[in-house]
């Protein structure tokens, strides 16, 4: 079964209530599978209305024709919706062997109605015939059975209830009066039967094809991890070697005007890293395949290793970053991956956007939360700006040299909120910019009286 398979059903429509033979094995497998927990309910409450109908004939019915109606439910007809009841509960037998044996016990609980009705007639009792009225909209409806053996079982009903009718000797005019009306009864049936087969068979068509899709959009995003995952390994290993390769050109031993060439590639392989460290972080949220693992994080070994970082890729730019290590004896609860990934976005990103020549990292506990601030002394933001900044492919004022996507931000922004935080920006033009994060404290001292939460206007910092 595929989609086009499913389209070209749909477009063909299925009057007769049939599809092509793969289709028709998967629908009667999946209906039959419906039928029997359909059954459930439907056979508990038959057999309930049956023992009622039993005890009703005992205090209506004269003894003689009481004691054959009440043995009839009691031993014919209860004890196979029983049989029911017990096969819907239990994995075997099949669905399809269920479901032929539901129909059998249609029935057989019809032909006990029309035994019932037989038996009056020789017992002259004045017994309505509307008992199989209710047996066909039953087996129409209630039991929801397929079209076909719905219709064939209700005739045969039909067929049988006009025979008894005929051997207790009623007359010719009244048994084909209460036909006609048998039959219009029977007709109405077959009509729902026949619509309800094909809205469900539509609604099973409709099933499959979202099913496919599903699986189809699963597999694509398989597809796109596996891509994603050894494009970042491929992609990365190059620029490996091509830094470990500059790095082993010794400056002492470089001709004339080498060594600026050397430190221009070092930056643009180092900003090249960063550049596919941005993309891979993006697809890897499309895909949803960022899981946070929320932990105590201490923000001493954060702090550290963004001072590695940063004197590693900072090349020959004339950024100083200053870090208040003091604060990072705060704990929060974050991925430390992630909080490292965000932190070196904000800093990154005041390196190459803000102009100016000092960044600083502090933190700072607000309540029961903890901020953590990026700032800069450079040009700041314009307002208008601000409440796109965390918006993809939205980019600040670029410095020459800076090429980028503008989703740096951007996947701050997603990462913070995957580890429960927040994310923002204080800035004014001509006196910088203050990215912050507020994320659950781990650990916090109780705030003082009247403390509100609030964002920090500033942290003690020391040289990092």
């Amino acid at each position: 079964m595929n989609t086009e398979q499913i389209r070209h059903q749909q477009a063909t429509g299925f009057p007769r209530l049939r599809f092509a033979a793969e289709l028709e094995q998967s629908y009667r497998q999946a209906r039959a599978s419906l039928t029997r927990q359909r059954a459930r309910p439907v056979s508990v409450v038959g057999l309930i209305l049956f023992l009622i109908y039993a005890a009703m004939d005992l205090l209506t019915l004269p003894a003689e024709l009481a004691r054959v109606t009440v043995f009839i439910r009691l031993a014919i007809t209860c004890p196979v919706i029983a049989m029911v009841v017990c096969l819907a509960f239990r994995p075997t037998p099949s669905d399809r062997t269920f479901e032929r044996l539901y129909t059998l016990a249609y029935f057989l609980g019809g032909l006990s109605v029309v035994a019932i009705i037989g038996v009056a007639r020789q017992l002259a009792v004045p017994l309505p015939y509307e008992g199989m009225i209710l047996v066909l909209m039953f087996g129409y409806f209630a039991m929801g059975l397929p079209f076909v053996s719905a219709s064939v079982v209700s005739l045969a009903l039909v067929f049988s209830y006009f025979l008894a009718e005929l051997g207790s000797g009623m007359p010719a005019p009244v048994v084909m009066g209460n036909l006609f009306f048998l039959m219009t009864a029977n007709a109405i049936g077959m009509v729902g039967a026949w619509t309800s087969e094909y809205r469900h068979r539509a609604h099973f068509l409709d099933r499959q094809l979202l099913d496919l899709m599903h699986q189809a959009a699963r597999d694509e995003s398989r597809r796109k991890t596996e891509l994603i995952t050894a494009a970042s390994h491929d992609l990365r290993q190059p620029l490996n070697v091509i830094d470990i390769t500059l790095e082993s050109l010794s400056p002492g031993n470089g001709e004339t005007g080498q060594q600026p060439v050397t430190a221009r590639l070092k930056d643009m392989i180092r900003h090249l890293r960063r550049l596919l460290g941005t993309v891979f972080d993006s697809a890897r949220l499309n895909e949803g395949m960022v899981h946070p693992d929320i932990q105590p994080t201490l923000l001493a070994p954060i702090f550290r290793d963004m001072r590695d970082l940063i004197t590693d890729s900072l090349g020959n730019r004339e950024v100083e970053l200053l870090i208040d290590h003091d604060s990072g004896n705060l704990q929060v609860l974050a991925d430390p991956n992630l909080l490292l990934r965000v932190l070196q976005n904000l800093v990154f990103n005041a390196v190459d956007h803000s102009g100016g020549s000092t960044i600083r990292l502090c933190a700072d506990l607000v309540g029961q939360q903890v901020c953590i601030r990026v700032s800069d002394n450079g040009a700041g933001l314009p307002s208008a700006l601000r409440e796109t900044l965390f918006s993809a492919y939205v980019r600040g004022p670029v410095q020459a040299g800076c090429p980028g996507l503008g989703l740096g931000l951007t996947i701050v922004r997603e990462f913070t909120a995957l580890m429960q935080g927040t994310c923002g920006v204080d800035t004014e033009i001509g006196r910088g910019s203050a990215f912050w994060l507020l994320l659950p404290a781990a650990a916090t001292a109780s705030p003082e009286p009247g403390q509100g939460l609030r964002i920090p206007s500033g942290c003690e910092h020391q040289a990092g």
